[in-house]
């Protein structure tokens, strides 16, 4: 937020143990903006960049916003394609261990990319410079107690290809380097017991092996699983079996955990595609459809939205296949817990503007917010019920912790500080 007459200030939401709400506020230098952030225990880590300029600033803060420190450091100023995608990121790493920030080195149109550990007082515990052999971006950045994950998006001269790293996170010791096929795509990268499990679509149908009982597919791109240990070893890699008219027409997955008799857990978010009015309009003065007496014909290619309209859960066994597959519209607002969803017919065309924000800790109940209100899905009883009543605001959960979510408000009118309150989970 702009202070008139002054710089930017970054304000931070605390939430206090008896429930009431602070917003300490700290001075933004003139000139920087705010480029990524991340949460490590009870430190706050921000990365400041200074517009058009080499100069980076980590502001590091502590549980009731206080600022413990603002180092300087130089971060390359990009040009070309590299500039729009090759940005820092930061990642905050399990238990309050610290954090891991990437950042590109070298001016060229292939830029290295440097691989950060810090501790929670940002002393550097280790780093690793990759020298890629084609402009490459950060796609996900997970960790486990003992490693950490990048999965990397290399932009080849006709196609593009996930490449999936791995590091000692005591010593960033590299152990896994593993392309995967060109033109894969990834929708998550989850760490379980075994090691990285990666969902996605693949063009290629011999990359995995479907098994022996799925039918014959009707598109041509596959969805897969793959599991990869630490040291790279691919303990599984399958097509993914979906049940006979089990496949949405459009869904994406979003989150994927281990359960207690060795399967996995699968969610996803099924959604349609809505015109982009505003885009659209655009598009028809930019061809001079309006205005100028134009062909009325209009590409419809990136003119559209995807807007979410329900879930996808199911089971992952050993073999690929896939069971236990429930759809559920989600409503813009739930008063009681709502029955379970019927299978055999259509989702119902709820006015939908959800989003899915996690799991929790016991892998129970998937968490999501409407513009509404906060929402449970309990997966035992494929009941949907509301963690919150509807306000007219908008939630953001911000942290899903052992047994409560914590949520922030946008309140109305704009311009409103937000509210924040813990909810207990079921």
């Amino acid at each position: 937020m702009k202070k008139p007459g002054a710089g930017f200030v970054l304000e931070q939401g605390v939430l206090g143990t008896d429930g009431t709400a602070t917003h300490p506020v700290a001075a933004i230098p003139r000139g920087f903006e705010l480029a990524a952030a991340a949460q490590s225990g009870t430190r706050n880590l921000y990365l400041l960049r200074k517009t058009g300029k080499d100069s980076v600033m980590l502001l590091l803060t502590d549980s009731v916003g206080r600022t413990l420190q603002q180092p300087r450091q130089y971060m390359p100023q990009l040009g070309g394609d590299a500039k729009m995608l090759v940005p820092p990121s930061l990642f905050g790493l399990p238990n309050g261990r610290g954090f891991v920030l990437t950042y590109p080195s070298g001016k060229s149109g292939r830029p290295n990319l440097e691989v950060r550990a810090l501790s929670p007082t940002l002393a550097p515990l280790w780093e690793q410079q990759l020298t890629p052999a084609c402009l490459t971006t950060v796609e996900h950045i997970e960790a486990s107690d003992t490693h950490l994950w990048l999965v990397l998006r290399e932009y080849l001269a006709l196609a593009m290809r996930p490449r999936v790293l791995s590091f000692r996170l005591t010593t960033g010791d590299a152990e896994c380097n593993q392309p995967l096929a060109s033109n894969d795509e990834l929708d998550v990268a989850a760490v379980v017991p075994a090691g990285l499990l990666l969902l996605g679509t693949s063009d290629r149908r011999t990359s995995y092996t479907a098994p022996a009982e799925q039918g014959k597919a009707s598109e041509y791109r596959r969805d897969f699983a793959l599991l990869l240990s630490p040291v790279g070893q691919r303990q599984f890699g399958v097509g993914l079996a979906w049940p006979l008219s089990g496949r949405p027409a459009h869904y994406r997955w979003q989150s994927a955990g281990q359960l207690p008799d060795g399967s996995y857990q699968l969610i996803g978010e099924t959604y349609r595609n809505i015109p982009n009015a505003i885009t659209i309009v655009r598009g028809m003065i930019g061809i001079g459809i309006i205005g100028a007496g134009g062909t009325g014909i209009i590409p419809l290619s990136g003119y559209s939205n995807e807007q979410p309209v329900g879930l996808i859960l199911a089971q992952l066994g050993n073999a690929g296949q896939l069971a236990g597959v429930h759809e559920l519209a989600v409503p813009e607002i739930v008063n009681d817990a709502a029955p379970a969803p019927n299978l055999e017919g259509p989702l119902p065309s709820y006015p939908a503007s959800f989003r899915f924000r996690g799991i929790s800790a016991d892998y129970q109940h998937v968490i999501l917010n409407t513009s509404r209100q906060v929402l449970a899905y309990d997966i035992a009883t494929q009941q949907l019920r509301p963690l919150t009543p509807a306000r007219n605001a908008i939630p953001t959960v911000r942290c899903i912790e052992a047994d409560r979510v914590s949520v922030s408000w946008s309140v109305k009118p704009a311009g409103a500080r937000s509210e924040f309150e813990q909810i207990a989970l079921p």
